[in-house]
């Protein structure tokens, strides 16, 4: 954007097509977000099942934990962006199609929530069940 620009009046937002666009990219941003949880939390799923094998150790519980922590910065962020697209739902002019779509997002961001909290549940269980695997070392 160039200064001309702004003095002819074409800020940020310049018309109702522009303001749509921009929503469109919030809708691109939570479909995003979700699909960047379902892939954490498939590795997440992925490191419970390794608890109480062999392979358990302090490190994968290390790893467990950040990668819970990771998924739950991405939930904060795609909750926000989720309901900054809802909201702008509620404005007159706004297609019927991208309610459905942001619809749709909200109903897949819950589907991937359920996921997650059965995943943590199963690792609380695991955790508790099984202490980490520590070498015994050899002589």
């Amino acid at each position: 954007m160039s200064f001309q620009d702004l003095e002819a009046g074409r800020g940020l937002v310049s018309s109702r097509r522009d303001l749509i666009s921009g929503k469109q990219d919030a809708t691109q941003a939570v479909a995003s977000g979700i699909f960047q949880i379902n892939t954490a939390v498939s590795s997440f799923h992925r490191l419970v099942n390794t608890l109480g094998t062999p392979k358990d150790t302090a490190e994968l519980r290390e790893k467990l934990h950040k990668t819970r922590q990771y998924i739950g910065e991405l939930v904060k962020d795609t909750s926000a962006r989720l309901k900054e697209a809802s909201e702008t739902d509620h404005h007159s002019g706004i297609s019927p199609s991208k309610k459905i779509a942001d619809a749709k997002l909200a109903k897949d961001f819950q589907a991937v929530l359920r996921e997650f909290q059965k995943a943590q549940r199963l690792a609380a269980e695991r955790e508790t069940a099984y202490t980490p695997f520590v070498p015994r070392p050899t002589r």
